[in-house]
């Protein structure tokens, strides 16, 4: 089983560029869902209210699923669950359904609050981005060309100074 802070950092010290990576999405959904031992402070206004631990939360639902389908003690199901170790196929389905999750739910026009956490407070909205007309650079040359940037959505996050910094 492999330490999700060790995971964490080595994707971290690796990154050369902004982009995305499914593969680092999946080291690192794979380190935390099977790590017992990763958690991360919860925070309200008035601080520190808690811990949450992935991990857990990820086996608490498999061991309920387990006894629900199979009718076998809540107990036998969680040290069934306990002993399996999640593989990159599960990594990835959880990552695909928090993406669609996220993106279904910020169609409903409610803000996104990702919890507080020990430096932050981010929420997502989603946000319709008007049509525009802008300037872009022609390759080679110092021109630049007007062009119609179409109206589409967007995300806009919101991070003021979480309370419990100040």
């Amino acid at each position: 089983m492999d330490n999700a802070r060790q995971i964490i950092a080595e994707v971290t010290d690796n990154v050369n560029q902004r982009s995305s990576s499914k593969k680092d999405e999946i080291t690192v959904m794979k380190a935390m869902i099977n790590d017992p031992n990763f958690t991360v402070g919860v925070y309200d206004k008035s601080g520190k209210v808690g811990e949450y631990c992935p991990s857990q939360e990820v086996r608490k639902m498999v061991s309920n699923i387990v006894t629900a389908t199979t009718k076998i003690p809540n107990t036998e199901a969680k040290e069934l669950v306990d002993m399996y170790e999640f593989t990159k196929s599960d990594a990835s389905t959880l990552i695909n359904l928090s993406k669609e999750f996220v993106n279904t739910y910020l169609h409903t026009g409610r803000k996104l609050p990702l919890g507080g956490r020990q430096n932050s407070n981010v929420e997502l909205m989603w946000k319709e981005i008007g049509d525009r007309t802008a300037e872009i650079p022609v390759k080679g040359t110092n021109d630049r060309v007007q062009t119609v940037v179409p109206a589409h959505g967007g995300i806009k996050a919101i991070n003021t100074c979480p309370s419990w910094i100040k």
